[in-house]
């Protein structure tokens, strides 16, 4: 299921700039808790027309009443669709070879970095406040000797597993045990 926040072994899941022998281990996304301020937010700019219209003088045009309520949907659609778009695409992938964090921030912006593995030094989680104790939700940090000094994911379900993971990939990598 393409909605998980986890997916291991994910079959025909690709990013751009992905070796022909990289093989794709873990793909990480955000946990759906993140979107719930959005989709609360936008559930209640559905409901404003039902109480802005009533307000509206009975001499303005109902045509104009109409139009503007469906330019108010269409703008509270793309902003669901943003949101949605923003949350779905942004992923941390983790290869046989890799570590890849791909950023999306709205459609005409996409950030791709990676570090190799046998570049990894230190990789840290963190869970913190309410929210993130009782739901098990926090940020993995990952310190590199590469390009990229540190790579962070943010909100992950379930942060120590992915450490966990990161770290004993690592150590496979250098041949430790």
């Amino acid at each position: 299921m393409l909605i998980k926040s986890m997916l291991e072994n994910p079959i025909d899941i690709r990013y751009s700039g992905e070796d022909p022998d990289e093989k794709i281990l873990y793909v990480f996304r955000q946990s759906f808790l993140v979107n719930i301020p959005w989709l609360f937010f936008s559930i209640v700019l559905c409901f404003a027309p039902f109480l802005i219209l009533p307000l509206v003088p009975n001499f303005i045009n109902p045509g104009f009443k109409f139009s503007s309520t469906l330019f108010w949907y269409l703008i509270v659609f793309g902003y669901g669709l943003q949101n949605f778009l923003n949350w779905f695409f942004n992923v941390y992938i983790i290869s046989n070879k890799k570590i890849v964090d791909v950023d999306f921030q709205g459609i005409l912006y996409k950030k791709i970095s990676e570090a190799p593995l046998k570049s990894i030094e230190d990789v840290t989680s963190t869970v913190k406040g309410i929210v993130g104790v009782v739901f098990n939700i926090g940020n993995v940090y990952i310190q590199t000797a590469a390009e990229n000094r540190e790579f962070e994911f943010d909100f992950l379900d379930n942060p120590s597993k992915v450490r966990d993971i990161i770290s004993d990939l690592v150590a496979k990598k250098r041949g430790h045990n």
